[in-house]
């Protein structure tokens, strides 16, 4: 950091002393709308005066920023692609061609381990998860976790939570990374696995969440967790863990089957047929949750949801509103929210006080970037 205070011609501005260790701070300051206050006193009289944040300034060769929370409208970006071309493009949609001025900060689901080794990690997320570091103003999350829960619990035993956080730093070392959402620690029902965490667990896991936001200055922490398993199972104890996360992204993978009774979407607002999964039902568990209910984003898809019975591989890319309204087949077994289901997910999501929505995913609402 240059440790000056500069004073912009004519007084319109000035750069002073970053509390930050690698950015500088620019701030203008005259009659302008206001994004801070301060109040000058002398003996005579007391002076608002008004400033606006102009930038922050970071220098690039540092892979920790300033921290950034994910805003009112992160978007999650798939990089997804078909090699040879026939369900969609064979190559991502490139970052420049997002709406990025709509998304507030930029989420990818990248690192998966298993053990020591990582999983299904190509040179493509390598370059996606680059290419969104390296594009405009906005921040980049990325979902972090292991195969298994009981792998998860190994690895934040008080034994082997030191590799486990030297891991995770040496991981992010070559991207420009704001952040984690840490994922995979739901109770997972087909593991057969006993559902009740002992205290230990939640102990474990605060201690590690702090010990990483520690070793990695200004790191935003997220939780995922799971729509389902809040509604089924005794879940997480967030009394522990509200203090440790920063945030939590509920999500709502597979709530419903995608079948004839859910052609309008696999998340309605009220229950549909059989099934007692649905916003309203949601709205009751995390009523009497102790989450905290203030650093709540909800993930809802932005993209059709594939029929339960559908054998066909099919590419994330491929699986687009335009193929609905392109091919007969696929808007007859896919399903979809329309219009006004989003409008509702919008309200509802108000309604909570949710700090903000996660598209999941940008790149395949608009797959031609027309």
């Amino acid at each position: 950091m240059l440790h000056f205070q500069t004073i912009g011609g004519g007084g319109v501005g000035f750069r002073w002393k970053s509390e930050y260790p690698w950015c500088i701070i620019e701030i203008k300051s005259k009659h302008f709308s206001t994004v801070f206050r301060k109040i000058e006193k002398n003996k005579k009289k007391s002076v608002q005066v008004g400033t606006v944040l102009l930038y922050i300034r970071c220098r690039v060769d540092h892979y920790y920023i300033l921290k950034e929370e994910i805003g009112k409208a992160p978007c999650m970006y798939s990089g997804d692609f078909d090699k040879y071309g026939f369900y969609c493009a064979n190559k991502p949609m490139p970052i420049i061609e997002l709406y990025s001025t709509w998304c507030t900060a930029f989420v990818y689901d990248g690192i998966t381990f298993d053990g020591d080794k990582l999983v299904n990690f190509t040179g493509h997320d390598e370059a996606n998860i680059k290419a969104l570091g390296g594009f405009g103003n906005s921040s980049v999350h990325l979902y972090y976790g292991y195969l298994t829960q009981k792998a998860w619990m190994q690895a934040i035993s008080p034994t082997n939570a030191k590799a486990e956080l030297e891991k995770i730093k040496k991981t992010l070392t070559p991207y420009k990374v704001a952040g984690l959402i840490l994922k995979n620690l739901n109770y997972d029902y087909k593991g057969n696995l006993d559902f009740h965490y002992d205290t230990a667990f939640y102990t474990n896991l605060k201690e590690y969440a702090i010990q990483l936001k520690n070793i990695i200055p200004n790191f935003s922490l997220g939780l995922y967790v799971s729509a389902s398993h809040m509604i089924y199972y005794s879940g997480f104890d967030f009394t522990i863990l509200n203090d440790a996360f920063d945030y939590y992204v509920i999500g709502f993978r597979d709530f419903n089957p995608c079948n004839d009774c859910f052609k309008a979407g696999i998340v309605p607002m009220e229950n549909v047929s059989n099934s007692t999964n649905s916003l309203k039902t949601f709205e009751n568990v995390l009523t009497c949750s102790t989450i905290q209910k203030d650093k709540i984003y909800l993930e809802f898809s932005v993209n059709p949801t594939l029929n339960d019975s559908t054998i066909e591989y099919i590419p994330t890319c491929a699986v687009t509103y335009k193929k609905i309204c392109e091919d007969d087949d696929y808007n007859l077994y896919w399903c979809a929210d329309n219009a006004d289901a989003f409008y509702q997910k919008g309200w509802f999501a108000k309604n909570i006080n949710a700090l903000g929505i996660v598209s999941k995913y940008i790149d395949t609402i608009d797959p031609t970037a027309k």
